[in-house]
């Protein structure tokens, strides 16, 4: 599996989705603010997924969720691994 992925957005949160080392394809991933539903992504072949997103703190979900922040005019990168217990996100 490729880890080496570049978005096409310039700014909000992008990342890949694995299980066993390989790709999850096809898997929602969603962004809540406040509480509510506020945009989401289902990931490519590869399992790359991008959400172009203001700046702000948010909620980020697919099996499992992790708060995250997105700065200003830039993008944050979170992997998600599927493992014991759920999963993990990780801030790469």
């Amino acid at each position: 599996m490729d880890r080496n992925v570049e978005p096409s957005i310039d700014q909000g949160v992008y990342g890949l989705l694995s299980s066993a080392n390989l790709p999850v394809p096809n898997q929602m991933v969603t962004i809540y603010a406040a509480g509510a539903p506020g945009a989401f992504a289902t990931s490519d072949p590869d399992g790359f997924y991008q959400i172009d997103l203001p700046n702000g703190d948010y909620m980020l979900c697919t099996v499992g969720c992790i708060t995250i922040s997105t700065p200003s005019s830039a993008t944050v990168r979170y992997d998600w691994t599927d493992g014991p217990g759920g999963g993990t996100w990780d801030k790469i």
